[in-house]
């Protein structure tokens, strides 16, 4: 405990953390994070289900085919059998998808 004290009054008295030169270089690292492609994943649960969990990590939203509704939150994405829900729409603005991520769609049935 004595070691955190001594530890967190040398970081309160820096301005600037060491490691933090330059904000948006975390910024670009922790969105080429979340747009790393996970081909494991997508061999789990097929390439709609990952695709989907892709783009809304990145702040996307997903329309399933069928579906009039919007998907925006990660964390109710629909259960059940995997290949039910196919993508049919995606809105990406103000969302941090990158071009390395797009290995995701590539195996995914987005319907036109």
């Amino acid at each position: 405990m004595m070691l955190f004290g001594k530890v967190s009054q040398q970081f309160y008295g820096l301005k600037k953390l060491p490691w933090s030169c330059d904000s948006r270089y975390f910024w670009g690292w922790l969105n080429a994070v979340f747009n790393k492609v996970d081909y494991e994943r997508i061999r789990d649960v097929g390439p709609d289900r990952a695709a989907s969990e892709w783009l809304l990590r990145c702040g996307a939203m997903v329309r399933y085919h069928g579906q009039e509704r919007w998907q925006k939150d990660y964390n109710h994405l629909p259960t059940g059998p995997l290949d039910k829900y196919k993508i049919q729409a995606i809105d990406a603005t103000d969302s941090c998808i990158m071009s390395v991520g797009f290995d995701h769609m590539e195996t995914s049935n987005i319907c036109c």
